[in-house]
């Protein structure tokens, strides 16, 4: 487990859950009231309040000043430190949440999170699976001309916290929730990330180009893709994607065949081999 826990009042706004997981560099944060665990705020979560707040995703109203309160979701799902890891990990697939609270005598003394099981994992699981036999071949894809609201609805759709960038069959960059919720810090005011784009009149002889109007066009997908894209073969040694995953900080990692797309391995499939150990 990791430990200590960053938390949070259940009274406090959105913004400052975001600014927290940015700041820690995570995905989870306990809510508490009086003290107590109550709830786990999501970075799923914030996705989620996203798409409930507006219909176009140009005309999202903020929610950064909603307290925790209003966007998270679910029962609070709690072990004790003395639980088994694979116990832990299949209760998180069961309840599909990618933490849990760790609690003794009622008082929260730690959090168990995707990244801490895939750290078990590639300590302990080193030649006991290949990555073609965790991996999932269903592939949520888009291309990068879609727009933000479109991988919003593919993670939605999908329940999945990343959508691949492909271009012809090939893997070129990667889309995450964490992307966009990030992004969105750039927009206090609300709504998609825009930038400002500006026309120009033909110039008169000797003298400047004047601008005609100035126009606001929100981002593509292209504007904010990671295009540094880490991937894997398919006979490669699980242990060692898991590796990948926790030196480069990702979640995931695109599985590939002679440049093609063929799968994803992701730490959901780690925890996934890490609960069959306890069947």
């Amino acid at each position: 487990m990791s430990a200590p826990v960053i938390c949070m009042h259940s009274t406090e706004p959105v913004a400052h859950a975001r600014n927290l997981m940015l700041r820690h560099r995570i995905k989870h944060i306990v809510v508490l009231e009086k003290g107590k665990p109550v709830a786990t705020l999501s970075m799923k979560d914030l996705i989620r309040a996203m798409l409930a707040e507006g219909g176009a995703i140009d005309k999202w109203r903020p929610i950064d000043n909603f307290p925790a309160s209003r966007v998270i979701s679910g029962k609070l799902i709690t072990v004790d430190p003395s639980t088994h890891i694979t116990k832990a990990a299949s209760m998180m697939l069961k309840h599909g949440i990618s933490s849990i609270p760790i609690v003794k005598n009622y008082e929260l003394v730690g959090i168990l999170t995707k990244t801490d099981v895939a750290h078990y994992f590639a300590s302990n699981m080193v030649g006991q699976a290949k990555v073609v036999e965790m991996m999932t071949s269903k592939i949520i894809t888009a291309n990068r001309y879609h727009s933000l609201r479109h991988i919003l609805d593919l993670m939605e759709q999908n329940k999945v916290g990343r959508v691949v960038i492909v271009d012809g069959g090939r893997p070129i960059g990667i889309v995450t929730a964490a992307d966009i919720v990030f992004a969105q810090l750039e927009t206090p005011d609300g709504g998609a990330p825009q930038q400002m784009v500006k026309f120009t009149r033909k110039a008169e002889r000797a003298s400047r180009p004047k601008y005609r109007y100035v126009k606001s066009v929100t981002i593509t997908v292209e504007n904010i893709m990671r295009s540094e894209l880490l991937t894997i073969s398919a006979d490669e040694d699980a242990a060692r994607a898991a590796n990948i995953m926790l030196e480069s900080g990702i979640s995931s990692l695109p599985v590939v065949k002679d440049d093609k797309l063929i799968g994803i391995i992701t730490k959901t499939d780690i925890m996934r081999k890490v609960a069959e150990m306890g069947d």
